[in-house]
């Protein structure tokens, strides 16, 4: 990646990594939550079976580091991995300039009790 657009991720972007199919790559990325402005949108929504997340995440990437057809893939930034919910990339004519994702946080994955095999 070159130019203002690889500059500007490698001084302010996070580092995140791509998960998919087992492999990964690493890279820096603008991830910033992205904030409702509606008066019913909670971050956290209670519901029977106990709180429920509902926040999602703006992602703008490189252009080299392509979010389609993620399927089991994730994208995993400070602890927490993030689903793909929606991704694009977005070009300048036919060049790639960077890719647009909109993530939600992935639900754990369940943990093994006493007795129990993975």
């Amino acid at each position: 990646m070159t130019g203002a657009w690889g500059r500007i991720l490698e001084k302010y972007g996070q580092r995140v990594a791509v998960v998919r199919g087992g492999e990964e790559t690493v890279c820096r990325a603008f991830l910033q939550p992205a904030l409702e402005r509606r008066e019913d949108w909670f971050q956290h929504l209670p519901t029977p079976l106990g709180v429920a997340r509902r926040d999602q995440w703006l992602y703008l990437g490189p252009p080299e580091t392509a979010l389609d057809g993620m399927e089991d893939g994730y994208v995993a930034w400070n602890s927490t991995q993030f689903e793909v919910r929606a991704a694009q990339k977005v070009c300048i004519g036919e060049e790639p300039v960077y890719w647009w994702a909109l993530l939600a946080v992935r639900d754990p994955e369940p943990e093994a009790g006493p007795g129990e095999t993975e």
